[in-house]
């Protein structure tokens, strides 16, 4: 048997005799017969050849600018700056610069080529949204809120749907920085009572033990049934040890902010909770600094329901508790502002967004009816790739039946 130490000493051997040769052999190419021999250089044995190494792998101009584009969407995403694209060209610089540069004059700016996009480059590059014949007219119940300064004085809504693409709030914080610091608003919006192995970057999210949570992904594993809510799923508390005393059962969620001061998302004021199929009376209540702050009990009722309440944004820590014989199904706990921009990140996960149309449109509609919301945004079609077929009609068709169905249950949202 090869002891392991000689394994390693023929592999030094081998290693010395390759960096020798390296520097014996010429770097121009040697020529044996009709034979063409070239020996790496020890720069380039070891990967060292920085200079080779950042030539091969020059972005082509096209590609580069676009990476320089989404790095300034990056850069000023805490800032208040739409982007206006001139006839001719798109800035890119930070916009608290803008008045230090012209942008409508290149000449007077010896970096334009460099820190401009021009709009020709970006149209080009992107796939633009397909619209029915009545063109961005299907929208209009979105637009028309944000052009009439709803946002100003209540809630503009957007339910953002998707499948574990969208998982930790990827692309929805984004999209929600930028709609809130432009029409106001504040807050991550709905959250599942048992929260996400990825959980949004503006909070931290904790819970007692005795929690369970039911999603669409568990569908025939229990009793879903038809009503699951907006984020296609439900939360309930299970019994703790006081419960066999002939006690009643006791469950908490506690919510902690998180991340810059300046994002919008952790500056919730009010925290809503979403409930219904309440078989037993229950107690729930709101504390932060150590204090019960708001208390409610709530009787039994089938339908659907909320109750809210107000947090001061100087609390950094909140936490709601629960006390009953039986518990409720917990539909998402929503932070939010009264007014502006809420939108909601809703990932199910192995989703192909097909999953509207098992709920009732009854219990759609009162879900819906909760939030009203202006704008559902449903990103699904990774989780049927998978499936190679010769057409893809049937999937046409089950999205459109998601659509009519929301529509059906909320006619004046935008889809």
């Amino acid at each position: 048997m090869v002891k392991p130490y000689k394994i390693f000493l023929f592999l030094i051997v081998i290693l010395a005799v390759l960096v020798a040769s390296s520097i014996v052999v010429p770097q121009q190419e040697l020529r044996i017969g009709n034979f063409t021999v070239r020996f790496p250089t020890a720069l380039e044995l070891f990967e060292l050849d920085t200079a080779k190494h950042n030539d091969e792998f020059t972005l082509a101009p096209e590609i580069a600018r676009l990476d320089m584009f989404m790095d300034s969407l990056m850069n000023n995403q805490f800032n208040d700056s739409l982007l206006q694209v001139y006839p001719d060209t798109l800035p890119l610089a930070d916009s608290t610069q803008s008045d230090k540069a012209d942008t409508l004059n290149p000449a007077k700016d010896k970096t334009a080529d460099d820190t401009r996009l021009t709009a020709e480059i970006l149209k080009s590059s992107l796939t633009p949204i397909e619209t029915p014949e009545l063109g961005l007219e299907s929208l209009k119940p979105f637009f028309s809120a944000l052009a009439n300064g709803q946002a100003s004085a209540s809630q503009v809504r957007i339910l953002h749907y998707g499948d574990s693409q969208i998982e930790g709030d990827r692309v929805s914080s984004f999209l929600r920085s930028r709609l809130q610091n432009r029409f106001g608003g504040s807050g991550v919006g709905l959250l599942h009572a048992v929260p996400h192995s990825y959980q949004p970057g503006a909070l931290h999210q904790s819970t007692s033990g005795n929690w369970r949570k039911m999603l669409l992904s568990d569908f025939g594993k229990a009793a879903l049934g038809s009503k699951f809510g907006l984020m296609g799923g439900y939360s309930e508390f299970t019994s703790t040890r006081r419960e066999s005393k002939g006690g009643f059962t006791e469950a908490w969620i506690r919510v902690q902010r998180t991340g810059s001061h300046k994002s919008s998302a952790r500056n919730f004021t009010h925290c809503r909770v979403l409930f219904g199929e309440v078989k037993e009376p229950f107690l729930m209540s709101l504390s932060y600094m150590g204090e019960t702050q708001h208390a409610d009990m709530i009787a039994p009722s089938s339908g659907f329901d909320y109750k809210k309440w107000e947090v001061p944004t100087s609390v950094n820590n909140i936490r709601l508790d629960f006390k009953g014989d039986d518990s409720p199904k917990f539909f998402g706990i929503s932070l939010e502002s009264p007014k502006g921009i809420i939108l909601d990140n809703i990932a199910i996960r192995g989703s192909s967004g097909a999953d509207f149309t098992r709920a009732d449109d009854k219990s759609l509609k009162q879900a819906l009816s909760m939030v009203s919301p202006k704008l559902i945004i449903l990103q699904f079609g990774v989780n049927v790739v998978p499936h190679i077929v010769d057409s893809y009609k049937y999937y046409e068709n089950q999205m459109y039946r998601q659509v009519m169905a929301l529509k059906r249950a909320n006619p004046n949202t935008a889809i």
